[in-house]
């Protein structure tokens, strides 16, 4: 076991990247997890059981055709099918922990929910924002997991930074929440982009 986990975090530590407190994760988790995920999302689709991202944000002028499913903490794991989450919140903290003694972070940081986000070509929110504003005091980092990209587009792109990232199957991004870290997503521009984002904040352990 000691073993594997050892072979998992030199196998981590080959492929990412570290820039700007820019962490970029290729691999992080595998294609069959990401696969399921798709196959979860398009079976809540079909239910009519995602909102539009106007839904979600509940800001009038949010003329956006995304579709969001939001994770709450309290979503039992037996809501989605046998084997997903648990592997996905192992690989997300591995990658984190790498993160967090890069940089030195002493703070006790946790991500309880998640949103799952659909966006189709021309889609996705366009205007530079951070993650962490009155509402959500808390937010330290965020994190961005992709399931399905395009062909063409959907890059993250932080402002400030210079930088994009390309979007791929599987691939985590971490970064700071604060204004110091505007970012936004490029629409897709041949296919759809299917993800995941959440945060780590800085708040009391919960009781699970």
């Amino acid at each position: 076991m000691a073993e594997n986990l050892r072979d998992r975090d030199r196998a981590i530590r080959s492929t990412m990247k570290l820039e700007q407190f820019i962490g970029i994760f290729p691999n992080a988790i595998d294609n069959s997890l990401c696969s399921n995920f798709i196959e979860w999302f398009n079976l809540m689709s079909e239910n009519n059981l995602t909102m539009s991202s106007l839904e979600a944000s509940r800001v009038p002028g949010t003329n956006r055709k995304d579709e969001v499913i939001h994770i709450p903490q309290q979503l039992r794991t037996d809501c989605f099918p046998a084997g997903m989450t648990r592997p996905l919140w192992q690989s997300i903290s591995e990658c984190y922990n790498i993160y967090q003694d890069h940089y030195s972070i002493d703070r006790h940081l946790s991500s309880y929910s998640f949103k799952a986000h659909r966006v189709q070509p021309t889609g996705g929110y366009h205007l530079w924002h951070h993650e962490q504003w009155a509402g959500d005091p808390y937010r330290i980092l965020a994190w961005h997991l992709n399931l399905e990209v395009p062909k063409r587009g959907g890059e993250t792109e932080f402002l400030f930074q210079s930088i994009r990232v390309e979007p791929k199957v599987g691939q985590l991004v971490i970064w700071p929440a604060a204004f110091t870290h505007k970012h936004r997503g490029n629409p897709p521009l041949e296919g759809r982009k299917t993800y995941l984002t959440g945060w780590y904040e800085d708040i009391e352990p919960r009781v699970q």
